[in-house]
């Protein structure tokens, strides 16, 4: 097993040069440490986006091991930077080859001549809920039975452990998949498509055959922004402007409604609140 918590995140930051935060980066070392991914692993990744997760996983398993990182975004989403440009500056990196990327979704990699015939380790890392669907979610769990050794998720838990300044970022994730719901107004351009709970996950998976293992919660770390990102989205003029120009007038009240509830999560927290980003459900299958 990897020596993970020996590895110091200033090591792992230098090799982004900045385009993963500190914060992003201790988040997934920790979901890697609870993992225990060993060196000289085969992983493929879910989901990869900017490459924050395939970063730290090239780091963990070592210049023996191999993250192929799959996402089926086009390489010219996202800002500041690309899913291309963030992609590109990981691949120019000292460990660079320890990663390949492909834009491709799931089912169409693993029937290319890229794909390998057995993973140790398939990811899903903060990546389950940009699924459109719970179906969706349950074919990709069903092919990867007999490509991976192992199945690993890590989503957002939908408890806030106590923490009030969590609650702006759960009901930020409900308003978007509600309003994403309605088949006709889906927004690519959110993150959150769907919202599955761990338990729904967990019974997802067992229905594609695989045997949960270990699952645990892992603290988000000061300074991780998803939290604040989502918020800030919700309560942006772009999104009140997309939820009045769509969907039945029951359901714009409950939309709404939702957003009133974010204002008021935020409003709770005092004069300048900073919204903290929900606490991380992992699971481990085999």
């Amino acid at each position: 097993m990897s020596d993970t918590m020996s590895i110091d995140v200033a090591n792992i930051a230098r090799f982004s040069d900045g385009g993963s935060s500190k914060p992003q980066i201790q988040h997934r070392l920790d979901m890697c440490r609870a993992w225990g991914i060993p060196q000289e692993s085969k992983v493929l990744e879910i989901g990869c986006g900017q490459g924050d997760c395939t970063l730290v996983i090239a780091y963990v398993v070592g210049d023996e091991g191999h993250v192929t990182a799959i996402d089926p975004a086009p390489l010219d989403y996202g800002a500041p930077m690309t899913l291309g440009e963030a992609q590109a500056r990981l691949k120019e990196s000292p460990i660079g080859g320890r990663m390949s990327f492909h834009e491709s979704n799931l089912e169409g990699f693993l029937a290319s001549s890229a794909s390998e015939a057995l993973y140790d380790y398939a990811v899903f890392v903060h990546s389950i809920w940009y699924l459109p669907s719970e179906g969706v979610l349950q074919k990709m769990l069903a092919a990867l039975r007999g490509r991976t050794k192992h199945l690993l998720i890590a989503e957002y838990s939908l408890d806030i452990r106590g923490d009030t300044a969590a609650l702006p970022h759960m009901l930020a994730a409900i308003s978007q998949a509600e309003f994403n719901s309605r088949d006709a107004a889906i927004d690519q351009s959110d993150n959150i498509q769907s919202i599955m709970s761990p338990q729904t996950i967990t019974q997802l998976a067992s229905q594609a055959s695989w045997e949960l293992q270990k699952e645990e919660i892992v603290e988000s770390p000061e300074g991780l922004e998803d939290g604040r990102w989502e918020v800030s989205r919700v309560l942006s003029k772009k999104y009140r402007d997309r939820l009045g120009s769509s969907g039945d007038s029951q359901r714009q009240g409950f939309s709404n409604s939702l957003i009133f509830a974010v204002e008021e999560s935020m409003r709770a927290l005092g004069p300048s609140p900073v919204p903290r980003t929900l606490p991380t459900w992992i699971g481990s299958w085999i």
